[in-house]
């Protein structure tokens, strides 16, 4: 799969919060596609290696992290199944990209049944025969509400709908200042 990423996509794809993706970009440890450009495009070796740091769950040195994104974006282009990082350390690539796989298209396949329509709540991004905004739900779930408060108060959302609403307000925040009431 070749694609391009925002670092906000690929945070929310990552499961990494922003400030991490950034980190890993200001450091040189993952290359962006348009380096010179002030809007950074990760590709999808980079978007594994950040899965994969997710993954790890253990802090490594700089020098160490740029290496092991070198070697991953080398084996991604070389189509290898595994990266080998330390000696009882072996990392396995073809089941991340399958399983990045699987949710970007899922992800993108969701996200297509969206309706964005300006006569519509002012042009915010809503569920397919409702007035309910994908922010506000995902928002929702991120203070904590219960899943099961939620159905109860939006029965014709489904479990798909549940699971990629907070990436979609991750993956594609509001920009500007708030609307004032």
């Amino acid at each position: 799969m070749e694609a391009i990423f925002t670092p906000n996509e690929a945070a929310a794809l990552a499961y990494l919060p922003i400030k991490r993706v950034y980190k890993e970009i200001e450091y040189n440890i993952i290359q962006p596609i348009q380096p010179l450009s002030n809007k950074p495009r990760l590709s999808f070796a980079g978007l594994i290696y950040l899965r994969a740091l997710k993954e790890i769950n253990f802090e490594f040195s700089v020098q160490y992290r740029a290496s092991l994104s070198e070697k991953i974006v080398k084996a991604t282009e070389e189509k290898e199944l595994t990266v080998e990082f330390a000696k009882f350390f072996i990392l396995q690539l073809n089941s991340i990209s399958q399983e990045l796989s699987e949710l970007i298209s899922q992800f993108n396949e969701w996200k297509s049944c969206l309706v964005n329509d300006t006569n519509i709540m002012g042009g915010q991004t809503v569920f397919p025969n409702s007035r309910l905004s994908v922010y506000h739900l995902g928002k929702i779930i991120a203070r904590g509400e219960s899943l099961e408060a939620i159905r109860e108060d939006y029965p014709y959302l489904l479990e798909i709908d549940l699971k990629f609403a907070p990436l979609y307000v991750k993956a594609y925040p509001v920009m500007g200042r708030p609307k004032q009431d």
